[in-house]
This record gives C-alpha cells, structure tokens and sequence, in this order.
C-alpha cells in the first residue's frame, strides 16, 4: 500500500519537472523513452487535418513539426513549458502560436479547430470540463487525437525502466504488461474515440482517433 505522503511527494516532484524544472523534461523523456520520446509524439501528425490545437504542448516538438501550417496553436497550464515550446519554433524563424492556460477553458471560439490533438495528456484530459471544451471548439466532423502511452519492447533496459515507472507510480512500459492506465480505454460523450497501436521503432504506440459528431 502506498502512503499518501509518498503520492503525494511524488505529484509534487512531477509539478516541478512541469514547471521550474521543465528545462530538464526532455532529457528525463529521453531517458525514460529509450530515445523514442520524441518519435511517440510525432506518430500522430498524420492523423492531423486542418486547423490543429495541441493541448499539453510541453516543450514543443509537435509545434515544431507543425510550423509550417498556417493555422496551428498550442496550449499548456505550464508557463515554463509553454516559454520553451515558443523559443524552440522561434528559433527556426516561425512566429510561435503558444498560450499559456487550462483545457477546461480553453481561450479559443467554438469551432475554432479541425483538429485537437494531446500526447501524453496528464489527468487533465479525464475532466468532463475538458470534454466539453474539446467538442466545443472542434468543428463539426472535426478529430481528436490521443497518444496516451506507448511501449517498449522487451530488455533489460525496459524492465530498468518499468521499476522507476513503478516508483513513480507510473504505468510501466513492457508490452507484456495488461495493466493501462484509463487514458487507454477513454471515451468521451460525442467523440466515439478508436484504439490503434502504431509502430514506433522498437516500440509501439496507442493512438486514439474520434470525430465529433455534427
């Protein structure tokens, strides 16, 4: 059984690396990842169209891959994190399109986006405040698009990682393991969300694709 001062340490170790520390969330990604973080976030680019917002835009990888498009925003709680996914797409010569704030209440019109995209979402993306905001500012026919985890292939590193997963009270990330966290089975009111497992070098990663419905 775990304490709920150990949960609770933990939750606030997790809110620094967001937020002062998040210059140093790519290098833990990294590690945790094998090197494939960067990949699992990208392998839901082709499942985008249209106008696209990334909820949870983290450091900005997405926002980097995205910054030719002509509409694309991004939004992250974090300010510390929304600051380096803006340097990271300002630095190749793009205007950043990242705000600072909360998916369940999103600063944008209704029917804003084609297309709403999250990897990795933190709880948030549970909340029905959040449901709400996603069918409100999608257009009708509109996609949303998750990448709630992925999983390495059995070795030795896995099994080194899963045990920091565990630590952390993370879900681990050997194929072989059952145990999902509830991003893998989520669904939301108007937005019939469809699993497919995507293959990501020695890995594969689970995207959920729904459309809202008129």
């Amino acid at each position: 059984m775990v304490s709920l001062a150990y949960r609770r340490l933990i939750q606030w170790s997790f809110e620094r690396l967001y937020r002062e520390f998040a210059w140093t969330y790519d290098a833990v990604a990294a590690a945790v990842s094998g090197g494939l973080w960067r990949r699992w976030t990208l392998s839901a680019i082709p499942e985008l169209r249209g106008r696209v917002l990334e909820l949870g835009s983290g450091t900005g990888y997405v926002q980097l891959a995205l910054a030719d498009r002509p509409r694309v925003a991004g939004l992250d709680a974090s300010p510390q994190m929304a600051r380096l996914a803006a340097r990271r797409v300002a630095r190749v010569g793009h205007r950043p399109r990242v705000v600072c704030g909360l998916a369940q209440v999103l600063p944008f019109p209704a029917a804003s986006f084609d297309s709403v995209l999250a990897t990795f979402p933190a709880p948030y993306i549970l909340d029905p405040r959040t449901h709400a905001e996603i069918r409100r500012v999608l257009a009708p026919g509109g996609r949303l698009v998750l990448v709630p985890l992925a999983q390495l292939d059995e070795s030795p590193y896995t099994r080194m990682v899963d045990w920091l997963y565990r630590l952390t009270l993370q879900a681990p990330v050997r194929r072989r393991t059952p145990a999902y966290p509830a991003l893998a089975t989520l669904q939301i009111p108007g937005l019939h969300l469809t699993p497919r497992w995507v293959p990501v070098g020695p890995s594969r990663a689970l995207l959920l694709v729904g459309e809202r419905s008129g």
